[in-house]
């Protein structure tokens, strides 16, 4: 990630790589539209933290700024947004229990726990 000492702004006419400058574009006032990625404060993300992750989610990274200037670069990590797959739980019930309780074991372990 290159700062913003390293960025270099130009006020002649347009160079060979067939990039105009702009005239009165200073480094200073020209970081904020050179910055590609969405830039956020420390008291947006405490007040709206969901919007800032949602833009997060949508732009890849964004970046948080403190008060002295400096930035934090915060991206989601990757990995899947949702369960895509269940196990088969009624496999595992027919694998744990093979057959079926007859109704008088039924009856007679309703018994049991009613204490009778």
């Amino acid at each position: 990630m290159s700062s913003v000492s390293s960025l270099e702004a130009s006020s002649g006419p347009a160079t060979s790589s067939g990039s105009a400058s702009v005239p009165g574009l200073t480094l200073a006032a020209g970081a904020d539209i050179m910055s590609v990625m969405k830039t956020f404060t420390v008291r947006e993300l405490d007040r709206e933290p969901a919007a800032v992750l949602d833009a997060c989610d949508r732009e890849g990274a964004v970046q948080i700024r403190r008060r002295n200037g400096r930035t934090y670069t915060l991206r989601p990590e990757a990995g899947p947004d949702r369960i895509t797959a269940l196990p088969d739980f009624r496999a595992r019930i027919r694998k744990i229990f093979p057959k079926p309780i007859l109704a008088t074991q039924s009856r007679l372990a309703d018994k049991l726990l009613a204490g009778e």
